[in-house]
């Protein structure tokens, strides 16, 4: 617990000394790379990818803040063990004390280095619905014109990200009717 808390004072700080610019287009990703190699020993020692670690802490802080203001909060990531790990990790950042209808955003790594986000915005019921070594399936869902905020029957659109040997790579945009629902 001393340890996450000590990542977020990180974050925290982090954002105060820097600023962040956005752009529009969903299919860039949103953050700059934030090159910082795991240690053999490290990755070795537990799961491939570790929330807590200077990594994962520094990609989040150049994410800038959250909605609301607070810095985003690492929800979940790979599972994978380590020693043989995918070529292509991930992990969510979400919004802190949020809802299903609150922000997501999904941020990937590849040998130890952090890659950017899947889209340059953040949406909300966004979850990463299955993984392999070198691809990772998010889920979209979208409200529509009478949906309640816990109900969105838009989607699902399932977007496949993978790893070509050298950049992550969109398989197919983000649906149209999504992109206007937030808009």
């Amino acid at each position: 617990m001393k340890t996450r808390a000590a990542a977020f004072l990180t974050v925290v700080a982090a954002t105060a000394l820097t600023g962040c610019t956005g752009s529009d287009d969903a299919a860039e990703s949103a953050a700059s790379p934030v090159p910082q190699a795991a240690s053999a020993a490290e990755v070795r020692s537990g799961r491939c990818l570790d929330l807590d670690s200077a990594l994962v802490t520094d990609a989040f802080a150049s994410l800038g803040n959250a909605p609301g203001g607070d810095p985003w909060v690492p929800g979940t990531a790979s599972d994978a063990a380590g020693g043989d790990c995918p070529a292509l990790l991930w992990a969510t950042a979400e919004t802190p004390m949020g809802t299903v209808s609150s922000p997501t955003q999904v941020l990937f790594f590849h040998d130890g280095a952090y890659l950017g986000t899947a889209t340059a915005e953040s949406y909300a019921y966004t979850r990463v619905v299955e993984s392999t070594g070198d691809s990772v399936s998010v889920q979209y869902r979208w409200l529509g014109e009478q949906d309640a905020n816990c109900c969105p029957s838009g989607g699902p659109a399932v977007i496949t990200y993978s790893w070509d040997g050298s950049r992550v790579v969109m398989e197919q945009p983000l649906p149209q009717e999504m992109l206007d629902s937030y808009y």
